[in-house]
């Protein structure tokens, strides 16, 4: 059970494989951190894949990782690693992968943020 604190925004990327796909920009309506981003594949995962997490347009530096062989159609947390992203009413969070899944995979995405 998720505490009413968390705000979940739905996205979608079209094609992971390639470097600089991205997922639609999230404007924040509330000031909050970035929590968790669920993921969930449509094709085996052959590759670690990154994806740069983005505030306002400019890369964080914080990159979101999947693993190799997440299976198909299974939504998979990705690993934030221990840095915490802080974004005030009105950012924008964006989202957009490194390219290094070989075969073509569409995927869906929850991100969560808690205020």
């Amino acid at each position: 059970m998720r505490t009413l604190n968390d705000i979940m925004f739905p996205g979608h990327f079209s094609a992971i494989q390639t470097a600089g796909n991205a997922i639609n920009p999230i404007v924040l309506p509330d000031d909050c951190k970035l929590q968790e981003i669920i993921l969930n594949p449509h094709t085996v995962i052959d590759a670690e894949t990154t994806f740069d997490l983005l505030k306002n347009g400019t890369d964080t530096t914080i990159d979101a990782t999947l693993a190799s062989a997440s299976a198909d159609e299974v939504g998979v947390s990705l690993d934030l690693g221990t840095s915490a992203i802080h974004f005030k009413k009105g950012d924008a969070f964006g989202m957009q992968s490194n390219g290094e899944q070989v075969a073509a995979t569409l995927a869906d995405v929850c991100v969560i943020f808690r205020r």
